[in-house]
């Protein structure tokens, strides 16, 4: 059952689009058609032949994450939709990225309130905060999640911040930063958004199908590594942001698993997200 949960997985996340781009330069249009035909066919043989209404569902849940983002990132390269947009600006570029991004993640949520018996099944929930982690030598035993995901998603976010200042701008002063209170609204609710977006495709979508499937460590493994395979374009980028962001995306993850709930990874998720839209905003990185 894990290997076909990893393969079915790897299917589903931008692995063959690296490969691809990496190798030719540019991803074919055939590369996601071809994967959502395999993860259709994966669909309707569980469901029909095989009958693992698990699998079946993983595999629905799967071709939903591929479907929708990619037919709104093709609407979002159409003249109509960018014609509403600046794509010069911060705001403009980003708000068109990220509206997208919320409008392919919307029928995830509709589909996940259509195969499970309740929310609560589904993550989708606010979740019991006042649960206690597995006790590590990192935080006190008494240490709830509710306080956990409030002082991870600072340090998480200090440390983004200090990675991205000794890497990219060795510790210089952006000449942008002056522009970074009028930018500051616009950052916090893309933070939101894009959060709330990816909590869905990224842990929502993963953890309810698999919870059932595999145990509890290899569910936050799977979750975790497809959420650092969509970063290898991220910031930072390559094999280091894959392993940056899979183990954040495990910790989220775990966060979730543990509360029953997606106000704690969203938590943790909605720092992060600002650090990283200031970085953009102060580096120039839209451009």
């Amino acid at each position: 059952m894990t290997i076909k949960v990893v393969l079915l997985t790897a299917v589903a996340s931008i692995l063959a689009d690296v490969i691809a781009k990496e190798t030719l330069g540019f991803v074919p249009s055939w590369v996601p058609i071809t994967k959502l035909t395999i993860l259709v066919a994966a669909s309707i043989y569980y469901w029909v032949f095989a009958r693992n209404r698990r699998m079946a569902v993983y595999s629905v849940m799967l071709t939903a994450l591929i479907a929708f983002p990619w037919l709104g990132a093709l609407v979002a390269r159409t003249p109509a939709w960018q014609g509403f947009f600046d794509m010069e600006s911060f705001s403009g570029h980003f708000s068109s990225m990220i509206l997208s991004k919320l409008l392919g993640s919307i029928p995830v949520v509709l589909l996940l309130l259509l195969l499970f018996d309740s929310p609560k099944e589904a993550y989708l929930v606010r979740g019991d905060l006042s649960v206690k982690p597995e006790p590590s030598k990192l935080y006190p035993d008494s240490t709830s999640w509710g306080r956990l995901s409030v002082y991870s998603a600072f340090a998480i976010a200090g440390v983004t911040l200090f990675l991205t200042l000794f890497t990219v701008t060795g510790f210089s002063v952006p000449e942008t930063l002056c522009d970074l209170p009028r930018h500051i609204p616009m950052i916090l609710l893309l933070a939101l958004v894009n959060s709330v977006s990816e909590g869905f495709m990224f842990r929502n979508a993963i953890l309810a199908p698999l919870k059932d499937v595999l145990p509890k460590g290899q569910v936050l493994l799977v979750a975790g590594g497809f959420f650092g395979m969509a970063h290898f374009y991220g910031a930072p980028s390559g094999v280091v942001g894959v392993v940056m962001s899979g183990l954040l995306g495990w910790f989220m993850s775990r966060s979730m698993y543990e509360t029953g709930g997606l106000v704690a990874p969203w938590i943790i998720h909605f720092m992060q997200d600002v650090v990283i839209f200031t970085t953009f905003m102060l580096l120039l990185i839209f451009i």
